[in-house]
């Protein structure tokens, strides 16, 4: 999956949990140069650790991945493009045992 469907997805499901994060433009028309990227998940986008969790939920659902690690806003994952990163990563790694 290429970056910019992904981060096309983490905005929607951002946006749509975290009611403080702008909707992604519907065309490119009405795109006003927001950067989602930069934009830090605590404190700018929410407060609440409640949130973070749910919205952790939605992202290993709609991504079928596991945030072992490190919850999206915790350090490494400070930003959407971070965590947009990490997801990418995480995504289009080889899979162990998989054959060529």
């Amino acid at each position: 999956m290429d970056r910019k469907r992904i981060h096309d997805e983490v905005i929607e499901i951002l946006a749509n949990k975290l009611h403080q994060l702008p909707p992604p433009p519907l065309s490119p028309e009405e795109d006003d140069g927001f950067d989602y990227d930069s934009q830090r998940l605590i404190p700018d986008i929410t407060s609440n650790h409640l949130d973070i969790a749910e919205v952790s939920m939605d992202l290993e659902d709609a991504f079928g991945i596991n945030f072992d690690e490190a919850l999206p806003g915790s350090e490494g994952l400070e930003t959407i493009g971070l965590l947009v990163d990490h997801i990418h990563t995480k995504i289009n790694a080889p899979r162990a045992g998989a054959k060529d």
